[in-house]
Parts: structure tokens; C-alpha cells; sequence
């Protein structure tokens, strides 16, 4: 599949793309908090799949990783046009979910991908440390610390 035409990706692939699309966006825009990114990543890691379509034993954990590195590199680039801004931050909008939102964005990387994994795409631990190549008490370590981090920054 080195020349990707959709028309010719096998239908498993096409299911799948089909099944878990908003999921996975929900997940990407919770990682990054950007509709057109997220929407953009996910296709972008299908696209990858249906690359690696004949060697990959585990489709779906696959495309869930792939994702969650590809959030997880958006935010690194982020971080780094942060350190050497251009324009003004835009004014924040009201309310707590923005609060909640910004406050998860601050969160470490694999922090935040481990909160978002488990509390917006539902995943268990097992899965959370499949998609951020770890053990799954890492995962726990990473979700517990994060949870830590907001509850500290987000008063209820």
C-alpha cells in the first residue's frame, strides 16, 4: 500500500476507521484540545495503519498508540513554539470545563494521556500502558499523579 488509494484499503480497515472515528477524535481533543487537530491525527494514524496494514497483529491498540504519539508529539511541538511566542495568548473563556481543560493541558505529556485515556476513551490499564508502551503500573502511576495534579489545581 505504498500509493494509499481508499478505495482499495481492505474492508476490515474501512470498519474499523468507521468504529472507532469519534472515539478517537474525543480522545485526541482531549489530549490537545483542538477539533480540526484532533480530527487530523486520526487520519493521519489511519493512514499509517493501512501502510502497515499486513504486518500489524493488533489493529486497534495499534491505531490507539499512534494516535496518543502523534497527541502527545502536538504537544511537544507546542511546548517548544510556547518557549518563543509570537502573538499574545488568546483571552480564556469562562467556566470550569475551560478551567478543568487548562489545567489538563498543563499536565506532563504521559500524564495527561493516561487521565484522558482512562476517563474519555474508557480504556483499562492494561490498554493505557499498551498505548504509551509501558507497564500497566506505570500507568497507574502516571494516572494517579495526574489526578493528584489536577485535584490540586481544580478546587471542586
Amino acid at each position: 500500500m505504498d500509493d494509499i488509494d481508499a478505495a482499495e484499503w481492505p474492508i476490515e480497515l474501512v470498519a474499523l476507521y468507521a468504529a472507532t472515528y469519534r472515539a478517537n477524535v474525543r480522545v485526541a481533543y482531549a489530549m490537545i484540545g483542538s477539533r480540526h487537530e484532533a480530527e487530523e491525527i486520526d487520519q493521519d494514524s489511519v493512514l499509517a495503519l493501512a501502510r502497515q496494514w499486513g504486518s500489524v497483529r493488533h489493529p486497534e491498540s495499534y491505531l490507539r498508540r499512534t494516535i496518543t504519539n502523534r497527541a502527545i508529539a502536538v504537544l511537544r511541538r507546542r511546548a517548544v513554539a510556547a518557549r518563543h511566542p509570537v502573538d499574545p495568548p488568546p483571552p480564556s473563556e469562562d467556566g470550569r470545563l475551560v478551567e478543568l481543560r487548562d489545567a489538563l493541558l498543563r499536565l506532563p505529556d504521559r500524564q495527561r494521556a493516561a487521565v484522558v485515556l482512562r476517563f474519555v476513551a474508557g480504556l483499562d490499564d492494561r490498554e493505557i500502558a499498551s498505548a504509551l508502551d509501558c507497564r500497566p503500573g506505570t500507568a497507574r502511576s502516571l494516572m494517579s499523579r495526574g489526578l493528584a495534579a489536577l485535584r490540586k489545581e481544580v478546587p471542586r
